[in-house]
């Protein structure tokens, strides 16, 4: 048996598909199993524990080509797009499905239905199971560390930030997390996590000498196993929300322009969501580089206080 799976990107909707991976593998022992993936987030995949072989995608005609001489027994896309269409094409699988997005729920969320909610992206990627007529109860994504920690955990209470999200509105104030870390006991340490591009974010915050900037500075096992010493996690919806959910780390997790009815929260117990609920939230699928209305009220008016007397909680 030879089974290919396919999600490109990106980081929380990668940690997302680690269910199905998990299911496949319980069911198919001894198969082999190819995840394609974007070469950025090729090491992610070895951290699902699945015994999965990551394979770099490429535009080009070799990597195709390659794809099609496999000879896969079932293909699944989780993608669902042109790119990951081609990918199938020359898969030429025996039995092929995609999963089911549903578009037009998530434009009438978007368009001010509040009667409408999806449960999970995770139900969705399960869609595609149904389709090769398999019955799957998933349990939540769940990733594994290999390495340990790059700092150490001392006594301090240890908080982790991820400021950063593709688009401005997703993204929590950086003046109120600076005044969150003013406010704060001053025996609690912070460590900010990003990517590379989020590196100046994380030295804005670093002006206070308890926090640590370690954007774009660590693999994914070494964030991981970081994470795994934290005491809580705070973020936007963003990929690495997903990331502390899968280690069920205590979290916070903020939303702006878009909002958990989408089938974005955090599959994790540990996990406090704070969504303003307001009439034009959620404005977006993905955000926007500004508020449309001017105001951007779904973030300024979460008051650091109020993640404070979270953090304050346990």
């Amino acid at each position: 048996m030879k089974i290919l799976i396919l999600r490109l990107s990106s980081l929380g909707d990668i940690v997302l598909t680690q269910p199905i991976a998990a299911f496949l593998r319980a069911r198919f022992p001894d198969a082999q199993i190819d995840y394609v993936v974007k070469a950025q987030y090729a090491p992610l995949v070895s951290l699902m524990a699945c015994e999965l072989r990551a394979i770099p995608y490429s535009k080009s005609r070799c990597f195709h080509h390659q794809i099609h001489k496999e000879r896969y027994d079932l293909v699944i896309d989780l993608h669902g797009k042109l790119s990951s269409f081609l990918i199938r094409l020359f898969a030429a699988g025996k039995r092929s499905a995609v999963y089911q997005k549903k578009r037009s729920i998530r434009k009438k969320i978007i368009k001010g239905n509040p009667d409408l909610a999806i449960s999970s992206t995770l139900d969705l990627y399960n869609s595609a199971l149904q389709k090769l007529g398999f019955s799957a109860r998933l349990e939540a994504p769940r990733l594994f560390p290999t390495g340990s920690s790059p700092i150490p955990k001392s006594s301090a209470k240890r908080i982790v930030i991820f400021p950063g999200a593709t688009y401005y509105t997703k993204r929590y104030p950086l003046s109120y997390y600076k005044e969150l870390i003013e406010i704060s006991p001053p025996d609690w340490e912070y460590i900010i996590l990003g990517s590379a591009q989020e590196h100046e974010m994380g030295e804005t915050l670093a002006s206070d000498s308890r926090v640590i900037n370690l954007c774009g500075q660590l693999s994914f096992d070494e964030i991981l196993a970081l994470l795994n010493t934290a005491d809580w996690v705070i973020s936007s919806d963003s990929g690495p929300m997903h990331l502390a959910a899968a280690l069920e780390r205590p979290q916070i997790a903020i939303f702006g322009s878009t909002h958990p009815r989408l089938g974005f929260a955090p599959q994790n117990p540990n996990a406090k969501i704070i969504a303003q609920d307001l009439p034009c939230q959620p404005c977006s699928l993905h955000g926007f580089e500004s508020c449309p209305l001017g105001h951007f009220d779904c973030m300024m008016s979460i008051a650091p206080q109020t993640i404070l007397a979270m953090l304050m909680s346990s």
